[in-house]
């Protein structure tokens, strides 16, 4: 498996599930990104929607599609994704992890993942091996699980986190087009911090003053933490699909490639 291109690793907001069909700033830019980057031999992926207490990875060569969400229109549940999965990637990614990190196959490729994808990936080609956001973990665990990872991209693994930097369900209104100010402070922030190579602030984002209200629960925006981890200080970073929808959800998503 030795490939000496060092790949990239990609964090995405992924939002609502409808993002995954119809027309749309985030599925444009699924599209864009998967045609700029090429095809990668697997995709180790991060999924804010497979929480665990305790880290997990799946390892199967299958990957069943998780429709992991309730009351969307039918279009929406005719999406049908499941590529491959990779034994040999997993057991990599396991050895790298170290004893922390165990195998569960009872998830398969979850919404926050597969709606990303099939846009990026549509002829689901690729194998993804699903690693789960332990939930038992604080952020600067979150950013070694990225750290301990790293080493894939040298072994033509492209990594992919999906969560949203700013993710409050309970303060959604499906009429805004934007964010709150609120929200586009804290994704402002986040965003000058990455692109200043600060990795410290979204590792310590509960001192940002609009933390609270941004990050109300940390599933979403842990998958963040762990893709700044498996990046490289000296990669170059494009900020991507940079805006806020429904008030209280940021798209805005990150590219780290090395020079």
């Amino acid at each position: 498996m030795q490939n000496k291109k060092i790949m990239p690793v990609v964090f995405t907001g992924h939002g609502s599930p409808m993002n995954a069909i119809g027309s749309n700033r985030a599925r444009d830019g699924w599209k864009k990104m998967g045609l700029y980057l090429g095809k990668p031999q697997v995709i180790i992926a991060l999924s804010a929607h497979w929480t665990t207490k305790g880290l997990m990875v799946r390892r199967s060569d299958t990957n069943p599609q998780i429709n992991d969400m309730y009351g969307f229109p039918k279009e929406l549940y005719q999406v049908h994704y499941e590529p491959n999965g990779s034994k040999a990637y997993a057991d990599q990614a396991l050895s790298l992890l170290g004893p922390g990190a165990t195998v569960n196959n009872d998830w398969g490729i979850d919404h926050g993942v597969w709606t990303v994808l099939a846009n990026m990936y549509p002829a689901a080609d690729i194998p993804v091996v699903m690693i789960s956001t332990n939930m038992a973990a604080g952020a600067e665990e979150q950013f070694a699980v990225g750290r301990k990872l790293a080493p894939l991209r040298k072994e033509g693994a492209l990594i992919v986190a999906s969560g949203n930097v700013v993710h409050n369900l309970a303060l959604v209104n499906w009429d805004m087009t934007g964010g709150y100010t609120w929200a586009t402070n804290f994704d402002t922030a986040i965003r000058d911090a990455i692109m200043a190579g600060d990795f410290k602030t979204p590792v310590n984002f509960t001192a940002l003053p609009e933390a609270r209200t941004a990050v109300p629960t940390t599933e979403h925006y842990y998958p963040l933490l762990a893709a700044l981890g498996a990046a490289n200080i000296e990669d170059k970073v494009t900020v991507w699909n940079e805006y806020q929808e429904l008030g209280s959800m940021s798209m805005t998503s990150y590219l780290f490639e090395a020079k």
